[in-house]
């Protein structure tokens, strides 16, 4: 359900207002924080002054390297160096963005190691950020230019290479132009080669850097940002340092480089995956692969031990023509959960077409719901998964469930399929990087698959605790898990499964029970028997309690079907007229029947029910009953069978105190918020309607749990008299096959219970069979335990009696077969 139309406008105008506020809060922010960066900038350059580490260099620009910039005047490139020693220096590269101020703690520490070390803001950076315009190209290929010419005004000739994060692609561009000027590459937390960036595709992650240009420096004027995102010229260089640089150029030189190469990575970096270090390791002969247990920013956060590995490496490459080292040291082994299986499905994640990623989402997404939502999230958080791909595939999946639930009218249901996988990204990213690795890799297998079925519940829950409906949405799903009541049939039967497993050895096959009732086809009744059939079984037994029914068949108009009926209704006294009952020839759980009234109310349900159904005598009870005959006669009994349980089949009603509506007083019973949208849908035109003090509403009258009525175990109403007349009836049923009848559920309405107990006064709706359910394990009132017993006690005796079907002769259903008769069955109840 949702707001009118007029809450609607509403909620735009109040979200208008609000935006309206922080727009103009964001634009006071903004013009306070530039006089804060002015004179921030005043105190830098006071700062700078006296740092003896920070200095600059005047460059006069020659023809040659006019190219680089988009000026004619001379630049002033500010650095950071420390005292030179008898090594090579080594060379800081910081990453994008970024600026030389992160790499100060690394390069402090090399120098205490004896490392003069070397370090400066790319252009567009930093310091550099306000003439970032003035840089004909800012791609990794051309940065890597640029630092040789900033190398050449130093009069550095060689030199060791360290580039963290993107800073890594300038590092293997220069060894690639100038081997003879690097000494060696350090790949710190480093990108690298296209198919560890992103998706893997150029073309996918190039779309997104334009659509990032597009959102923070076109569209960034509408955004009340309160200057997060940075200045807008750093944010430019940024954007086109990504959309410049093309990484399939390092896929193809990687491999070839002879320059020795330290690649120094995090095994918990949330940016540059792992698995991307150890291919880059595969590409580089000459490589040295170290994992660390830290993240992306280690240089910041881990600067000696950073500065430690770095220099016993470099120290090895000071003299040229040493042979590189071929080893790989891992400080942070990981565990690949699910062996050699999940090793498989992870390479095809990192690896795989990035459109096949998304459509794999999208049916993940679609088919496992929550829980495949939260696989994914999971696979996004621990950066297995690009977060775009994701993404995508997310929003297709949302849109895909908007057209299949017929909303493509509903504004509400677009915006909600656009806008949902991103808030479940980002929620999902944290606790993936905070809660889930970390109990994944303590825990194993076991860790994963719990942490899954977590983040199920809270992609589930967190978007329903800021509204009351959605707050009562949570409240009625708790209610409903704690009583298995509620649960799945798969999670209820679940309980019963030793006893399959159990019966299907000792019968040497799983499907013996398929053999009971050899009236009732296919299979004993394991779906889409026919009602009709199973009727003319009852009335050939000639006992007065079973009500009359005649078939009406498929294939006439709806007028046409109709109109026979209505001349039966007037020309058959045992239908007794109206009301009638109108239901599908195979069909369960109430699906499709109808009490009819009135003329009007046989038309309107043959415009819905297209194939063969019934017409039946009605009978007003008021009470009803399940009562589960089994032909498996007590101990010393005359009778041919028993009953197996009875179940009493209650309708909930709710008593009005004049204050609160009826929306009100469902939500508020322990019992109706179970079935809320049941009932809310069913009286959709009272639900604001206050109910006066004492008055009563019945919920639901029809005898079926699944639309709301309660299920009691009523063994007491099970009388001798009462037993041996079902019994008779059982007995005497044959259908039109000549098969007899053995295992399953008579559905049964009478008036007054003593009468019942004397074996009078009830009618028989009709009769289900072998996969028909004793209705008392929905007892409110029994535990889950009882539930299982009643279950394994049901099914063992189906196994025993269709054993004994089978040595008289009869043939049990082949797995084939069921699987058949299962996919009609489940076509036919989406037809209801």
């Amino acid at each position: 359900m949702h707001p009118p139309a007029h809450r609607t406008r509403q909620y735009l105008f109040y979200a208008f207002i609000c935006y309206f506020l922080l727009f103009a809060t964001h634009r006071i922010v903004l013009k306070y924080q530039m006089n804060r960066r002015w004179e921030s900038a005043g105190a830098a350059v006071l700062e700078q002054l006296n740092n003896p580490y920070h200095k600059q260099v005047n460059i006069f620009l020659s023809d040659d390297s006019k190219r680089l910039f988009d000026t004619d005047q001379f630049q002033i490139i500010p650095y950071f160096e420390t005292p030179p020693t008898q090594n090579l220096p080594v060379i800081l590269l910081h990453g994008t963005p970024g600026g030389a101020s992160n790499l100060s703690s690394l390069g402090h520490s090399l120098a205490g190691l004896g490392r003069q070390a070397i370090w400066f803001d790319m252009p567009g950076f930093g310091e550099l950020k306000e003439i970032s315009l003035d840089f004909n190209n800012l791609s990794s290929e051309s940065n890597s230019e640029y630092v040789f010419f900033f190398l050449d005004q130093l009069g550095i000739d060689r030199a060791h290479i360290v580039g963290w994060s993107n800073g890594g692609a300038v590092a293997l561009h220069m060894a690639d132009e100038h081997p003879d000027r690097v000494a060696s590459i350090t790949l710190l937390a480093a990108v690298g080669a296209q198919e560890t960036e992103g998706s893997g595709s150029y073309f996918f992650e190039h779309a997104k850097y334009k659509l990032g240009d597009l959102v923070l420096n076109k569209l960034d004027v509408l955004i009340p940002h309160f200057g997060i995102l940075g200045p807008s010229t750093e944010r430019e260089a940024f954007m086109r340092n990504f959309d410049e640089t093309d990484q399939r150029k390092l896929t193809r030189l990687m491999p070839t480089l002879e320059t020795p190469t330290l690649i120094l990575h995090g095994r918990n970096d949330f940016l540059i995956p792992d698995w991307g270090a150890e291919h880059h390791h595969k590409l580089m002969p000459t490589s040295t692969l170290i994992m660390t247990p830290h993240d992306h920013f280690m240089p910041m956060t881990e600067p000696r031990e950073t500065a430690k590995h770095i220099e016993e490496f470099i120290a090895r490459h000071d003299e040229p023509g040493v042979e590189p080292l071929r080893e790989t040291i891992d400080l942070a082994p990981r565990h690949s959960a699910f062996g050699a299986m999940g090793a498989v499905f992870l390479e095809w994640v990192h690896f795989g077409p990035w459109f096949v990623h998304v459509l794999a989402v999208a049916g993940v997404s679609l088919v496992l719901r929550k829980l495949g939502v939260a696989w994914v999230v999971i696979l996004v958080g621990t950066t297995e998964l690009d977060i775009g791909v994701a993404w995508v595939g997310l929003v297709g999946a949302g849109f895909a469930r908007v057209l299949l639930a017929q909303k493509q009218t509903s504004v509400r249901a677009w915006l909600g399929a656009l806008a949902s996988p991103g808030w479940m990204l980002g929620i999902g990213f944290i606790l993936s990087q905070t809660l889930v690795r970390p109990i994944g890799i303590s825990l194993g297998e076991f860790g994963w698959v719990l942490s899954t079925l977590l983040m199920a519940v809270v992609l589930h829950a967190l978007p329903k605790i800021f509204s009351l409906r959605g707050r009562r949405s949570l409240h009625t799903q708790w209610c409903r898990l704690r009583h298995h009541e509620w649960w799945p049939t798969l999670a209820l039967h679940g309980g019963a499964l030793p006893t399959f497993i159990f019966q299907s050895i000792k019968h040497r096959n799983p499907l013996v029970f398929t053999c009971c009732n050899p009236g009732i086809t296919p299979g004993g009744g394991v779906g889409s028997e026919s009602k009709i059939e199973s009727l003319k079984g009852l009335l050939a037994s000639g006992d007065p309690s079973v009500l009359f029914g005649i078939a009406i068949p498929a294939g006439p108009s709806p007028d046409e079907r109709a109109a026979c009926t209505l001349e039966l209704l007037k020309s058959e006294p045992k239908l007794g007229g109206f009301p009638t009952i109108l239901k599908p020839d195979r069909g369960e759980q109430g699906m499709g029947v109808a009490l009819c009234k009135n003329e009007n109310d046989v038309r309107a349900f043959f415009e819905h029910i297209k194939d063969d159904a019934l017409v039946q005598r009605y009978d007003e009870g008021p009470h009803e009953l399940g009562v589960f005959w089994v032909r498996d006669p007590k101990p010393g009994s005359d009778l041919t069978g028993r009953i197996f349980s009875n179940g009493y089949k209650d309708t909930p009603t709710l008593t009005g105190n004049g204050k609160h509506t009826l929306s009100q007083l469902i939500h508020t019973h322990r019992r109706c918020r179970c079935q809320a949208s049941l009932h809310e849908e069913r009286f959709a035109d009272r639900l604001d309607e206050v109910i006066g003090s004492g008055e009563t509403i019945t919920l639901t009258r029809a005898g079926n749990h699944a639309k709301g009525a309660i299920f009691r175990d009523a063994p007491e109403l099970v009388t001798p008299e009462f037993e041996r007349r079902i019994d008779k009836i059982a007995n005497a049923f044959v259908a039109p096959n000549g098969g007899q009848f053995d295992f399953g559920r008579f559905d049964v309405r009478y008036k007054d219970a003593d009468a019942l107990g004397r074996g009078e006064g009830f009618a028989i709706i009709e009769v289900n069979g072998v996969t028909s359910e004793a209705v008392n394990i929905y007892d409110p009132d029994k535990s889950v335990f009882f539930a299982w017993r009643t279950l394994r006690a049901q099914w063992r005796l189906a196994y025993e009696i269709g054993a004994r079907r089978r040595a008289q002769g009869a043939t049990p259903m082949g797995i084939f077969e069921l699987l058949s008769v299962s996919r009609k069955h489940l076509r036919q109840r989406s037809s209801y």
